[in-house]
């Protein structure tokens, strides 16, 4: 019984997971189009920054973590540090599943081709140690590093007003 029970638990994970990346996408379209067009012209740029990216909030959030054991004041840098990673990750991952999706699916209709394309990179991320070890964190460097090269470029180049 237990088994199945987490089971269950993986497989509503993933797809609400999944939902959420949709959600994301129809909700915000020009800003993860924005990081998606980051994602494909600047494939290498987008790796090596969310690395570095992603290996310094880890190391803050645990610094963090231990310092607020004795200071509880702490857990609020601490979930506003994280919580920002985390809405920046889902816009990565939403735009990667775009980027994905246009390129194993192109002739399909957009929700559908997304969906399926989100369904493999989760199942092949559950793979047991390719996909724990390498493919899903290769996956989120690429999508932090794209988020954040995109926030810095919007900086530099404001859009203009119409």
């Amino acid at each position: 019984m237990e088994t199945f029970t987490v089971i269950l638990l993986s497989i509503l994970t993933l797809v609400s997971l999944l939902a959420s990346l949709l959600f994301l996408r129809g909700l915000f379209p020009l800003r993860v189009d924005r990081v998606r067009q980051t994602l494909d012209n600047h494939w290498k740029r987008s790796f090596w920054t969310g690395l570095l990216n992603t290996v310094l909030i880890t190391i803050i959030v645990l610094g963090l973590g231990a310092a607020a054991k004795n200071a509880p004041i702490l857990y609020v840098p601490l979930f506003g540090i994280y919580g920002t990673f985390l809405i920046g990750l889902l816009y990565g991952l939403a735009a990667f599943i775009s980027y994905l999706s246009q390129r194993l699916y192109p002739e399909l209709h957009p929700v559908k081709r997304e969906v399926r394309a989100g369904a493999i990179f989760l199942l092949a991320s559950l793979l047991p140690f390719v996909g724990w070890f390498l493919l899903f964190p290769y996956t989120v460097s690429l999508a932090v590093g794209a988020v954040v090269i995109t926030l810095l470029q919007n900086r530099q180049n404001p859009p203009a007003e119409e």
